[in-house]
C-alpha cells in the first residue's frame, strides 16, 4: 500500500511538472521565442506622401510637409506636430529629434516637446542624435567645427582642429552614447583619403586612422567593435581605432542596405551594387553575421529588403518574402487587401515593432509584418 501511494504521488508530481512546462512552452511560442509569430499581415494607409521625408521614429513615424514635422502612430493617427519652418532638415534616434534650418537648432522629445530651440554661431550642416548627446556640424563644407550638446542644449564638448582642410562626412554615437565616431575626407590630398576619428565625449580623442581612398558610407557598433563598411571592405576597429584584421571581409560589388545588432555581432544585409534588373529592383541578398556569410536568391525582383527580429524580409510589387537566418528558401506572403491591389514601388524603413513603411507610387502604407 505504501509503495502504491508513493507511485501515485510521484505520477501526480510529474504530471503537474509536465503541465507547467507545457504552459511555459505555449507562452514562449505565442511570444515568438521560437521564431514563429501570431501576427497577421495588415496595412494602414498614412496621410503623408513618399516625398515628405517619411522616417521611422522608434515605434512611430515622422514626416515633414515643408513647414511642420508630424509624428504618426502605425495606424496613421496623429500623435503630435511641431512647426520648424521652411527648408528644414531633421535627424532622429528612437526617442529624440534634432531639426535644423539655417543656424537654428531644435531638440524635440518623443512627445513633441521642445527641450532646446536656439540659434547657433554658424550655419548647421547636419546633426546626429545619440542616447545622451547631440552632435552638430557647423560652418562651411571645408574645415567645419563639431559641437556636442546634451539634450537640454548645453554645450559639453567641441572639436575643430581634427577637421582642418577636411569635409566631415558622417558621425554617430556608440558604447552607451559616451563615445563618438566621425568620418572625414581630406580635400587637398593627392588622392582621396577618408579618416576615422573616435572620441570619448568631453574627455579624449584617439587621433585619426586612415581608411584609404575607398568611400566609407556606414559604421555600425556591436559588442566592442566598430564595423566600418566601405565600397571595398568591411573592417572592424575597437574604440581606440585598432584594426582587428580577423574581421576584414571583401564586400566589393555589394552595398549595405540594412543592419541590426544581435548580441555582440552586427547583422549586415547587402545587395549587389549593380542591379541586373532594368528598374533597379534587387534579385540577390548577402548576409554577413559573425562568421556567417550567406547568399540568397529572391523568388522575384524586389524593391527593398530589411532585417527585423533575426529574419530577412524582402518586398516585391505584390508579395512579401520572409526567411529565417538558416532557411534555404523564402516564404511568400500575400500583401494585405488594404493596399487595394496597388503595386509596391518602394521601401522607406522599418519601425522597431516590425512595421514596414512601403510606398505605392506616392501613397505610403504602414504594413505590419507577420
Amino acid at each position: 500500500m505504501q509503495r502504491s501511494d508513493f507511485l501515485d504521488s510521484s505520477r501526480r508530481r510529474w504530471t503537474v511538472i509536465g503541465l507547467a512546462v507545457l504552459a511555459v512552452l505555449v507562452v514562449m511560442a505565442l511570444l515568438g521565442v521560437f521564431g514563429g509569430s501570431n501576427r497577421s499581415v495588415s496595412a494602414a494607409k498614412l496621410r503623408c506622401v513618399a516625398t515628405q521625408s517619411v522616417t521611422p521614429f522608434g515605434n512611430n513615424i515622422l514626416y515633414y510637409d515643408g513647414m511642420t514635422l508630424y509624428c504618426l502612430s502605425p495606424n496613421g493617427g496623429e500623435r503630435w506636430s511641431y512647426t520648424i519652418g521652411g527648408g528644414a532638415s531633421f535627424s532622429c534616434s528612437d526617442s529624440v529629434i534634432a531639426a535644423w534650418t539655417g543656424t537654428q537648432l531644435h531638440l524635440i522629445d518623443r512627445n513633441g516637446h521642445s527641450t532646446y530651440n536656439e540659434n547657433l554661431s554658424d550655419a548647421i550642416q547636419f546633426a546626429r542624435v545619440g542616447s545622451k548627446y547631440v552632435a552638430v556640424v557647423l560652418g562651411g563644407d571645408i574645415s567645419p567645427s563639431l559641437v556636442i550638446k546634451d539634450m537640454q542644449g548645453t554645450s559639453v564638448d567641441n572639436e575643430t582642429n581634427a577637421y582642418r582642410d577636411m569635409i566631415l562626412l558622417d558621425l554617430g554615437f556608440f558604447s552607451d552614447g559616451e563615445y563618438l565616431w566621425t568620418t572625414s575626407l581630406d580635400v587637398y590630398g593627392s588622392v582621396p583619403d577618408t579618416t576615422l576619428h573616435t572620441f570619448r565625449v568631453n574627455l579624449s580623442n584617439s587621433g585619426g586612422i586612415s581608411l584609404g581612398d575607398h568611400l566609407v558610407y556606414a559604421v555600425i557598433y556591436a559588442g566592442t567593435k566598430l564595423n566600418v563598411v566601405s565600397t571595398r571592405q568591411l573592417r572592424q576597429y575597437d574604440y581606440r581605432g585598432t584594426l582587428d584584421s580577423s574581421g576584414t571581409v571583401l564586400v566589393y560589388g555589394w552595398q549595405l542596405i540594412s543592419s541590426q545588432v544581435s548580441g555582440s555581432d552586427a547583422m549586415l544585409l547587402f545587395t549587389p551594387s549593380r542591379q541586373s534588373d532594368e528598374y533597379g529592383r534587387i534579385n540577390q541578398l548577402r548576409l554577413i553575421f559573425g562568421k556567417t556569410d550567406n547568399r540568397y536568391s529572391l523568388p522575384s525582383p524586389c524593391v527593398g529588403a530589411a532585417l527585423q527580429g533575426r529574419r530577412i524580409y524582402a518586398f516585391a510589387q505584390d508579395m512579401i518574402y520572409r526567411a529565417n537566418l538558416n532557411d534555404r528558401r523564402f516564404t511568400a506572403i500575400s500583401l494585405p487587401a488594404d493596399l487595394n491591389g496597388a503595386p509596391v514601388t518602394g521601401y522607406l524603413g522599418m519601425l522597431n515593432n516590425g512595421v514596414a513603411l512601403l510606398s505605392c507610387d506616392n501613397d505610403v502604407y504602414a504594413v505590419t509584418l507577420p
